[in-house]
């Protein structure tokens, strides 16, 4: 029997006789020693590389808080008024705090969507802004090597000190997401996050859990620099979504340290790949962010292998999204793929919307070419799983029996949580080719 977590509990399932679970790719929770309130106090009291943030705060100062969006797992509403209150306590009015929700290039988020992310009382009491990556008054503040002028969202930029909170979690290209990429592409220009996100997604070091030598995180921090922030509060997560522990200071020195903590915690040695994987996208559940499941599994996965993805997608896909995975996927065919890349090298996207959308039909498509995925889980997966080239069942004991019925021996790869654990391989794993 082999465990998946979701949200609404956990997920067990019996693999056939005959399959053999060769490795699960876990690691159990540590436990945390304190609550999340006392976790931020006592990461406000010892900054890492940075003063203390009531020592770079005065009453004369216009302040900026980013927050990251409803993609993340920061809770927020829990941190936010802790960062507020210390504010006051310096004497800075309520009138030059601006809130701005890093969306980078996500959608706004609904003013329902903000009460509930922010609290009513902080929403009532302060602006609050989403961040619109190609608003024309974003302002330029320096030049990246290989990208020219850089601009951010203009509330940041003309901010005397500049606070940004979020989470460092594991993410598919970026080793991990959190303090730079909070800004990076949080509040930065759209023309700036397409090429940094085009020009280094098919590098086989742009890769969940990978720091060294990885394009995609060494230009995503040398960008984010030139915004000058100057103060992250992050979370970290255990391996149940848990918060075990906050940090705060420098932004680049806490999101360094935070790897570090983040790696024991949830990464993996994994040693060779098997027949089938069997992932739940936990904790992701929303949109495309479900389908940062598929690159760990591909990672550990056997060309022409099995994938099973268990979600709890509730919500359909956009139509736009379906119109154009058929429009990039056409046939599936060689030629399709090149015309793919050829559009990457010249740093073009796929389609014309948000950045996270492109991602996905990468992801996608290099998938759907070298493996059988199938989708599990509520029925506006079934749509979406067609359209995509991928397989699908409503039950993961179904489709695994199934399975079955010609593949009488497998070996498995289990990953219970696709969205926080992500298996450490001394091989370079390529999208597409080599």
């Amino acid at each position: 029997m082999i465990k998946l977590l979701q949200q609404k509990g956990e997920l067990f399932v019996d693999l056939p006789p005959q399959w053999e679970a060769k490795q699960t790719i876990f690691k159990e929770a540590s436990g945390g020693d304190a609550s999340v309130p006392q976790l931020m106090m006592r990461a406000l009291a010892k900054p890492i590389n940075s003063p203390r943030l009531e020592e770079i705060v005065n009453s004369k100062h216009r302040i900026a808080v980013v927050v990251d969006d409803i993609t993340r797992p920061t809770p927020i509403k829990d941190l936010l008024p802790r960062v507020l209150e210390l504010l006051g306590k310096q004497g800075v009015p309520r009138a030059n705090v601006d809130i701005v929700i890093g969306t980078g290039t996500h959608r706004p988020l609904t003013n329902g969507e903000i009460k509930e992310r922010l609290g009513s009382a902080v929403v009532s009491s302060y602006r609050v802004h989403n961040h619109n990556s190609k608003s024309p008054d974003l302002v330029i503040m320096g030049e990246a090597p290989g990208y020219g002028p850089v601009s951010f969202n203009s509330i940041v930029a003309r901010a005397d000190a500049k606070i940004v909170i979020g989470s460092i979690v594991p993410h598919v290209h970026n080793g991990f997401g959190g303090g730079p990429k909070n800004i990076m592409p949080g509040i930065c220009n759209f023309d700036t996050i397409r090429q940094h996100h085009l020009k280094n997604v098919l590098n086989p070091r742009s890769q969940v859990g990978v720091i060294e030598r990885n394009p995609f995180l060494n230009d995503t921090v040398q960008i984010a620099k030139l915004a000058r922030v100057d103060f992250a509060i992050q979370c970290l997560y255990d391996t149940y979504g848990n918060i075990y522990d906050i940090l705060a200071g420098d932004v680049c020195s806490v999101h360094q340290a935070g790897i570090r903590k983040q790696t024991e915690q949830l990464g993996v040695p994994v040693k060779g790949k098997t027949d089938v994987t069997v992932v739940s996208s936990f904790p992701y559940s929303e949109g495309v962010q479900i389908m940062k499941a598929f690159m760990p599994a591909a990672m550990v996965t056997k060309l022409g292998g099995t994938i099973f993805v268990a979600t709890e997608l509730t919500e359909p896909l956009p139509d736009f999204f379906f119109d154009s995975i058929r429009a990039v996927r056409s046939d599936g065919s060689d030629e399709a793929e090149a015309s793919m890349l050829e559009k990457l090298a010249r740093n073009e996207p796929l389609i014309d919307a948000a950045m996270d959308f492109n991602m996905a039909l990468i992801l996608i498509f290099s998938v759907s070419r070298r493996f059988k995925l199938i989708m599990i889980g509520h029925e506006v997966l079934h749509n979406a799983a067609s359209t995509m080239g991928f397989g699908y069942s409503p039950d993961l004991a179904a489709a695994i029996k199934e399975e079955s019925s010609w593949r009488k021996k497998a070996t498995v790869s289990v990953i219970p949580a696709g969205g926080y654990i992500f298996p450490m391989i001394s091989e370079p794993f390529h999208l597409f080719g080599n």
